[in-house]
């Protein structure tokens, strides 16, 4: 399911750039470079394209926005898959294998300098 909802997605998005792109603004758009000009809009009317690319966006702006939030509360529900909240381990166990294959060594007796005797005054 969420794999669903997530290529929907990731399609709405990318429809919701090029529809962004595509709109005749003020100055000089991309609709111009792929040969739209002035007569790209006589497709939809006499000004009707206008009307019918805000409704486009608006339409996948909303699309977009609730396959966000979807996507949003699906990973929130769902359970973390990590390893810093599983049980730790008991401290100081060494399992099987390791006792058998490292010898025991005896422990090392730390070095203490020794300090000569103080000399007692006479």
């Amino acid at each position: 399911m969420i794999t669903l909802i997530l290529v929907i997605h990731i399609v709405v998005s990318v429809c919701l750039i090029l529809i962004v792109l595509l709109q005749v603004g003020k100055g000089a758009s991309l609709s111009g470079l792929f040969g739209g000009g002035s007569g790209g809009e006589a497709i939809f009317g006499g000004g009707g394209g206008d009307v019918f690319m805000k409704r486009l966006t608006v339409i996948f702006a909303i699309l977009f926005l609730f396959t966000s939030l979807t996507l949003t509360i699906i990973s929130v529900r769902r359970p973390l898959s990590t390893i810093i909240y599983k049980e730790p381990a008991v401290p100081g166990a060494v399992p099987e294998e390791a006792e058998k294959a490292a010898p025991e060594a005896p422990p090392a007796k730390p070095e203490t300098p020794q300090l000569p005797e103080p000399v007692q005054p006479k």
